[in-house]
């Protein structure tokens, strides 16, 4: 190839000595080019919008175990950042790596499953083929969990005068390394005070001593305490505070046990025990009878004419392995049932609820097998136990579901029945047994209808 040479001429060349002044290195300035940077955040799953407008990046997060959280990748221009939508220009692929999980996205869900710490880096290649990394630490708190120790709970051989001082000893375990924690000790004669009543506060990892006497005086009523037939019981409980390296702080609550003092009564027992009959709406009628009996079989002491949802109290001479028995004289479906405990010297003893249960079926026969076909039909639902719930009476008539009514235990409905018919009777007492799965047959005749069964219920859906 040839190129001839020939003379630019004077406008040619004031043309091409502009253009190289227009692109000389002194024209361009480094604020011409964006700064991209990029930072991590962490914030809630449910949150919605752009992470920066509620939340701060940082190199360290505090997340709870299994908690569902989002991780963002942010962008910023020239320091500003700017929406996710509008970041896409900027980049060519994005990585997030979490302990040895990758994944490509510039969000994500997650959730640590395991206590401690865990890195994760948020790595980005943009348009110019540079790499940018950002890296965070995630430090994953231990649940913080408090169980009581001593005294055990219910523990009723406590020295009211306390001459000793009496240890409160717990476990705790959840403090994580990252973290600081003291411990918050509440006791309290009533159990609905016992948050409102702090004794101080301590290192989580020691017990205390409970000074002082432990027998109340006086009563709520202002009246003075017989301590040969009252004790005092005292409810305690501890309270840990948590706190990280960023000053976030977190409580978490033991439960409640409680303690009771020694009775000085020359080594007498009294026992208290609460009876209650399950899923009663009646308790005033029952009637329960029964007995404290020995370890050898003789009767102890006996009591009668006592109704449901009451507490008996007796006062016995100490032993090991008495068994209450206790029966519901009228409402017989509840039966009896029985319990074993121990009687210390000196001791006020409340046993658990002694439960008596309905485990009978309702049973149901029609009040005549014979009746007039422009009359009504009605049966008998019968239940000596908890009681007919009457909202889960279904009547149904060929698969028809009737308008009932159910008074004094006795259920009517209308006669829909024309010739021959089946006839289900559905039915539930309180305690949620169900009345047994049977049908009737329904025969209507000009002047007599006529009530045939039951028959089983799998026959009738043959």
């Amino acid at each position: 190839m040839h190129f001839d040479f020939r003379p630019l001429s004077i406008i040619s060349a004031i043309a091409i000595a502009q253009l190289f002044i227009s692109c000389s290195d002194s024209e361009i300035q480094s604020s011409d080019v964006p700064e991209i940077t990029q930072s991590i955040f962490i914030v809630p799953e449910t949150f919605i919008g752009e992470p920066y407008i509620r939340y701060a990046s940082s190199d360290e997060f505090y997340v709870n175990l299994n908690e569902k959280i989002r991780i963002c990748g942010v962008y910023s221009l020239n320091g500003e950042f700017i929406p996710s939508d509008q970041s896409i220009a900027y980049y060519n692929t994005h990585k997030w790596t979490i302990d040895t999980n990758e994944a490509s996205t510039s969000s994500l869900y997650y959730k640590f499953d395991k206590a401690g710490v865990h890195k994760i880096s948020f790595e980005t290649i943009d348009h110019l083929g540079d790499t940018l990394l950002s890296r965070a630490t995630v430090y994953v708190n231990t649940p913080t969990t408090i169980s009581l120790q001593s005294p055990p709970n219910r523990y009723n051989l406590v020295n009211g005068d306390n001459p000793d001082g009496l240890e409160l000893s717990w476990n705790i375990s959840g403090i994580d390394p990252w973290e600081s924690s003291v411990c918050v000790i509440y006791a309290s004669y009533y159990l609905e005070k016992i948050w409102e009543s702090p004794l101080g506060e301590t290192e989580c990892t020691q017990s205390v001593d409970l000074m002082g006497k432990l027998n109340k005086e006086i009563n709520e009523n202002g009246d003075s305490i017989n301590h040969a037939i009252d004790n005092s019981t005292i409810y305690w409980g501890v309270r840990a505070l948590t706190k990280n390296n960023r000053g976030n702080i977190e409580q978490a609550y033991s439960e409640v046990f409680n303690f009771s003092t020694k009775l000085e009564n020359k080594g007498k027992t009294i026992v208290e025990v609460p009876l209650a009959c399950m899923f009663s709406q009646y308790p005033e009628k029952s009637q329960l009878y029964g007995a404290f009996i020995s370890s050898s079989g003789d009767t102890i002491s006996t009591f009668a004419k006592v109704e449901a949802n009451t507490t008996i109290q007796e006062t016995l001479p100490p032993q090991s392995n008495v068994k209450i028995v206790v029966c519901d004289k009228f409402r017989t479906e509840y039966g009896c049932d029985s319990m074993t405990v121990d009687l210390a010297p000196n001791t006020k003893k409340l046993t658990d609820t002694l439960f008596l249960y309905d485990k009978v079926k309702p049973n149901m026969v029609p009040t005549a097998t014979d009746i007039p076909s422009t009359s009504p039909l009605k049966f008998f639902v019968l239940d000596n136990g908890s009681g007919i719930n009457a909202s889960k009476i279904t009547v149904l008539m060929n698969d028809d579901t009737l308008k009932t009514n159910f008074d004094e235990n006795t259920l009517s409905f209308t006669n829909t029945c024309r010739k021959e018919c089946k006839l289900v009777i559905k039915a539930e007492d309180y305690a949620r047994n169900k009345a047994p799965d049977v049908y009737w047959k329904i025969l209507t005749g000009k002047s007599v209808t006529s009530i045939k069964g039951p028959f089983p219920g799998t026959e009738g859906n043959k």
